[in-house]
């Protein structure tokens, strides 16, 4: 019963721990693309705050987005695009988490 009522306190307080860098965000109608090619990403430059950005996987196997701070993990199965959450302007340094050596920087202006 008391792990129960836990439970229902953490819960809510948890699901409203979000980052903030998102909420905020008017989605200005733009897309951009970091695409996945031979193991890289290319990164667009010139994303404003409110672009919806894709990542489009090339490859023919799976890869993962993850911002350096762990704010976020989105997989992208072979040949997939996915969408990322809308982000304020900032620097997201990032790299794949199955493959660690694979990195870049999406800048939001």
């Amino acid at each position: 019963m008391r792990s129960f009522l836990l439970a229902l306190f953490v819960v809510p307080v948890v699901a409203g721990c979000g980052s903030s860098s998102t909420s905020e965000v008017t989605p200005s109608g733009k897309t951009v693309e970091i695409s996945i090619t031979n193991y890289v990403f290319t990164v667009p430059e010139g994303a404003m705050q409110g672009d919806q950005v894709q990542l489009k996987n090339n490859d023919d196997v799976a890869h993962n987005f993850m911002p350096l701070d762990d704010s976020f993990s989105l997989d992208v199965a072979a040949g997939e695009t996915v969408d990322l959450p809308l982000l304020a302007a900032g620097s997201y340094p990032f790299h794949c988490h199955i493959h660690p050596n694979m990195m870049g920087t999406l800048t939001i202006n």
